[in-house]
């Protein structure tokens, strides 16, 4: 064995000579010991016999191009994944099914073809871990981890990046403001547990309740806020007695059947949103002090009860809007 042959046999990567037609003139060590297919098996064989399930129209477009060119070209992992098949739980465990592999394609003279493979797997492998833990951490930065729902500074982003859009096309939206009825005698007499199961039974409803494009989150304690883009202030408070209606008949076990005060408010342009949430929260507290399990909407800075569910709703959108407003409970 030459010099040239032992030091090609004993670097760390894989490199394989082949003609225009793929026939393998050399195969090294390492290509050996990864793929299982010894250097005498491998010699004289064209590379779509070895790998009969794989086509190698990447490996031969290039080889094409390289002998052409009378240059040298590459393939990236993250985009090819790899040339040569070589099945990872041969070696290792791992998040991917074949070794991925950064390439040169080299000619050599007008016929032959030099194709050096670099194993990145664990490179990826790192990179893709690296992705899933920052979006781990984006995610419990922006979510209640009780609920995973939105926690109340995400929502108070979002809610912010709404207002600009609503001043700027003149949208409506409105807030929903929801307190759990009598909720600390829930924790002093059955414990916390319990009080987190009625917790995860409301968020669970409610977001069965409204639609994708609406923002839920837990505002704090046992007081949650949704967001509802494009929707007038009679539209919102429909939705919050379908909810009001939805948590009320539900049978929490332990803790029974709860109930929930609702405050409704509407953004009317260049409101702060704080302003807006107060409005909500007043409307609130309203509900509560008026005997709870209601909705009270908070219009022309009066604190108004909400029809029940058999009277008629009359507030209209204005003509040639196409806004939820007179939408009737699902």
């Amino acid at each position: 064995m030459d010099t040239e042959t032992t030091v090609l046999n004993i670097i760390d990567n894989g490199v394989l000579i082949i003609d225009r037609h793929l026939t393998i003139l050399f195969w090294n060590n390492w290509l050996a010991i990864n793929t299982g297919i010894s250097q005498e098996s491998a010699q004289g064989k064209r590379v779509d016999e070895l790998f009969p399930d794989t086509s190698f129209k990447i490996l031969k477009r290039k080889v094409k191009v390289s002998l052409k060119l009378q240059s040298s070209t590459f393939t990236n992992s993250q985009i090819d994944k790899y040339i040569i098949p070589i099945p990872l739980n041969k070696i290792t465990n791992s998040r991917f099914r074949y070794m991925h592999q950064d390439v040169v394609i080299t000619p050599l003279g007008s016929d032959e073809i030099s194709v050096i493979i670099y194993d990145t797997t664990a490179l990826l492998e790192a990179k893709a871990t690296i992705n899933e833990q920052l979006d781990i951490v984006k995610k419990q930065a922006s979510t209640d981890p009780l609920l995973g729902c939105y926690n109340r500074k995400m929502f108070n982003d979002l809610l912010a990046t709404e207002v600009m859009r609503a001043n700027r096309h003149n949208h409506p939206f409105s807030l929903i403001m929801i307190d759990i009825d009598n909720f600390k005698s829930v924790n002093d007499t059955y414990g916390h547990l319990v009080g987190d199961e009625v917790l995860k039974g409301l968020s669970s409803l409610t977001a069965k309740s409204i639609r994708e494009s609406d923002l839920f989150a837990r505002w704090g304690g046992e007081e949650f806020i949704i967001l509802l883009p494009e929707t007038y202030l009679t539209g919102a408070a429909v939705v919050a007695e379908k909810i009001r209606l939805n948590i009320a008949n539900y049978d929490n076990g332990t803790a029974g059947k709860r109930t929930c005060s609702f405050g409704v408010s509407e953004f009317s342009i260049g409101t702060n949103p704080e302003i807006l949430i107060n409005n909500a929260d007043k409307a609130l507290y309203a509900a509560k002090g008026n005997g709870k399990n209601q909705v009270m909407l908070y219009r022309d800075e009066q604190n108004i009860p909400w029809p029940t569910a058999n009277e008629p709703i009359t507030e209209k959108a204005p003509e040639n809007a196409s806004k939820r407003c007179c939408l009737t409970a699902e």
